[in-house]
């Protein structure tokens, strides 16, 4: 009888590529920062019903209430965005999606 192969099983430690990476961008005298890589945004932006929840979930909390603070206007919120999705490595083609 054959003794069991051991199979290589992937641990749960991360590694120095799982991390994830930010960018930054900078918007009316505020630093913003966000992930630059889609996949690592909250995972609450799937169940956002629009634009802007989307926004408020990828820019986080404390972010969000800084931009709030500059009492943005919607064509302000357009430009934010657009910053934002481009930040988190978001395509054209992802927008609204």
């Amino acid at each position: 009888m054959n003794a069991p192969k051991k199979t290589d099983v992937p641990s749960e430690e991360t590694t120095e590529d799982d991390e994830p990476k930010f960018a930054e961008f900078e918007y009316k005298g505020n630093t913003y920062k966000v992930p630059s890589d889609p996949k690592d945004v909250p995972l609450e932006v799937v169940y956002a019903e629009s634009e802007y929840e989307m926004i408020e979930e990828i820019v986080g909390p404390d972010q969000w209430l800084e931009f709030r603070k500059t009492r943005p206007t919607i064509r302000d919120f357009g430009k934010f965005s657009e910053l934002v999705f481009e930040a988190a490595g978001y395509s054209e083609a992802d927008a609204g999606n």
